[in-house]
């Protein structure tokens, strides 16, 4: 495992949007028509970015898979961020559900603590054939949250990956659903092991 360089950002962009193709938390933001993937790939490309900049962004040694993890409260601001955040907004994002976008992001940073001290697991995407990356990514950043000696936060869209994340020592503290928009998020938390 490895951070990644500025260089590498083709390479996680692409594993990014090979793997959240399908994924609802993504799918239901995303404008009707066109290339989903294009979409995807923008949100990707922003993701990308912002993760960087706060050195957040990891790459299995196998080059399958790929962790964007940073220290929330980590406070910078970049023009390239912003434009990137700006591309997705304006060409991805179905505009008509840019206020519902708007709250639902919102409503999933109030129920994270407030204080931002904590890592936000934002992306984990491994590509077929990536045996082992997710393993190796997952203990790198617990390795991280125990050095920093700070929980780890992330949310999920998918059942499947909230009884993987379980399985690593996840526990999910708060579920949120919209039956309307067929989407729900598993709000989920590891916290450093205490040692006597």
């Amino acid at each position: 495992m490895r951070k990644v360089t500025k260089n590498d950002e083709e390479k996680v962009v692409d594993i990014i949007t090979a793997t959240f193709l399908e994924n609802p938390g993504v799918n239901w933001l995303l404008r009707k028509g066109g290339s989903k993937e294009k979409k995807v790939r923008t949100l990707a490309a922003y993701a990308f970015i912002k993760a960087f900049l706060r050195d957040g962004v990891y790459l299995s040694s196998n080059e399958k898979g790929v962790a964007l993890c940073y220290k929330y409260n980590l406070k910078i601001f970049s023009l390239k961020e912003f434009l990137y955040e700006l591309k997705f907004a304006l060409f991805a994002i179905d505009l008509r559900r840019v206020r519902k976008v708007l709250q639902r992001e919102a409503y999933r940073k109030s129920i994270r603590p407030l204080s931002g001290e904590y890592l936000y697991f934002w992306f984990f995407g491994v590509l077929p054939g990536g045996e082992g990356a997710a393993y190796e990514l997952g203990r790198a950043i617990f390795k991280k949250a125990q050095v920093e000696k700070t929980p780890i936060y992330l949310e999920t869209a998918m059942e499947r990956n909230q009884r993987i994340y379980e399985r690593f020592g996840f526990r999910t503290y708060h579920y949120w659903e919209d039956k309307k928009e067929n989407i729900q998020f598993w709000f989920m938390k590891w916290e450093v092991p205490c040692t006597s």
